[in-house]
């Protein structure tokens, strides 16, 4: 199965199988400890996001050709 996602400069052995276009603002009931990290001009930030929130980081928003890494601090 080959994934609607291509990876520009990525070497043709790269597992895209594992990527996923959710980001922790997805996960709707709960609330989240989220850090987010632009690859592109180096910023970061942490943000608590509340039960319902589904849009993402200011700065991804105001960027949005920036590559911006998400990951969830609470989880165990």
């Amino acid at each position: 199965m080959t994934p609607d996602v291509t990876a520009v400069g990525a070497a043709s052995n790269v597992d895209m199988g594992k990527i996923d276009s959710t980001t922790p603002f997805d996960d709707g009931d709960e609330y989240r400890v989220i850090s987010c990290y632009c690859c592109t001009c180096e910023t970061s930030a942490t943000v608590l996001a509340e039960p319902g929130r589904t849009h993402e980081w200011e700065h991804a928003r105001r960027h949005p050709n920036h590559v911006v890494d998400y990951w969830r601090e609470d989880e165990t």
